[in-house]
């Protein structure tokens, strides 16, 4: 199956006052149309502020489905612009619901893999100045989620998403988030996910410290 790129987005993380505070992000984006190199640690051009919970190889790129665009436009009744929520993909037909852990993906000559939700932070309330929407999209779980990139090449806004693998043991992002922040006793379906050797080693360290 192929997918469509709505939007590539990259940018540098910059000073903004969030919350009245003045804080260094890499959440700004901008969409871009010409072919950009996607290493193991990311696109060419973008980068994080906060390396400690953004970034790295589990979390190289962000996703975020455009599906969910019209929910957050009628629930503020306000336009978000891509991207709204940091993502450097803005994907059509790929929701939380749908995708798997371990999912692999080509995207353009790359290939791609599925390892974690996105968890949500302040930034988002800060950037578009909505005091509720990071407990929302913690509520509704719409949120995006990160890949790993498993093959390195360039990546264009006319490229498409095709579906590559599927891993044998079916944990759906939507699934992984409900763990994390909602079914958070779930003792056996922490442990059954815990062997899914493409989940993103801080959310196995997260949920480890949580079996008794």
């Amino acid at each position: 199956m192929k997918y469509q790129i709505v939007s590539l987005n990259i940018g540098q993380p910059k000073v903004r006052e969030l919350q009245g505070k003045m804080v260094e992000t890499g959440f700004i984006k901008e969409r871009v149309t010409e072919s950009i190199w996607l290493s193991k640690t990311g696109f060419n051009g973008d980068g994080q502020a906060d390396l400690k919970n953004h970034g790295g190889l589990d979390k190289a790129i962000l996703l975020y489905p455009y599906d969910h665009y019209a929910f957050w436009e009628g629930k503020y009744n306000r336009k978000f612009n891509i991207p709204a929520f940091g993502e450097n993909l803005t994907i059509e037909g790929l929701t939380e619901e749908t995708v798997y852990i371990g999912d692999e993906f080509e995207l353009g000559e790359a290939i791609i893999q599925v390892s974690q939700p996105r968890q949500p932070c302040f930034k988002i309330a800060g950037v578009h100045q909505l005091k509720d929407i990071t407990a929302l999209v913690t509520e509704t779980g719409y949120g995006g989620y990160y890949c790993r990139v498993i093959k390195e090449g360039y990546v264009s806004s006319k490229d498409t998403l095709k579906f590559k693998k599927k891993y044998k043991r079916e944990f759906s992002i939507k699934s992984v988030h409900n763990l994390l922040f909602h079914d958070r006793e779930n003792q056996h379906a922490m442990k059954e996910l815990l062997q899914v050797d493409s989940l993103a080693n801080s959310v196995k360290r997260t949920l480890s410290k949580r079996i008794k």
